[in-house]
């Protein structure tokens, strides 16, 4: 678990190969997801919700409703993968953290398609 300092730190840093912001939540999770599998293919990486693409923290909610909905969303990655979700304050707002490893049993898959980095963007990949 990362503390607020490395937080700040990544946040003040910006996007880029290890790090993506979201300003909230998307209303398919599935795009969450794909970020994910594309970290899980890469070396790892650190999901922020709750951040602008501007590095300005907005906040965001992250009630049960939505941890179970991302969850689950999660568990449709093949092979399964873990990652720590955690709630954050920063400057009095909420910021959700998803630390995603590098995957030891690549590719990862979700819905038939393999997802990767590429710079500061995840992409699907057209052939394999």
């Amino acid at each position: 678990m990362l503390n607020t300092t490395e937080i700040k730190s990544l946040i003040a840093s910006g996007e880029g190969y290890n790090v993506e912001f979201k300003k909230s939540i998307p209303s398919k999770v599935k795009e969450i997801t794909e970020e994910i599998c594309a970290f899980a293919n890469a070396s790892g990486g650190v999901l922020f919700i709750g951040v602008d693409d501007n590095n300005v923290i907005q906040g965001v909610s992250f009630n049960n409703a939505k941890r179970s909905a991302l969850q689950n969303s999660i568990n449709e990655l093949t092979p399964a993968l873990h990652c720590e979700i955690y709630t954050i304050q920063i400057d009095a707002k909420d910021v959700v953290v998803i630390e995603v490893p590098s995957g030891a049993n690549k590719p990862y898959v979700l819905s038939g398609a393999i997802y990767v980095r590429q710079g500061p963007n995840s992409q699907k990949l057209t052939t394999v």
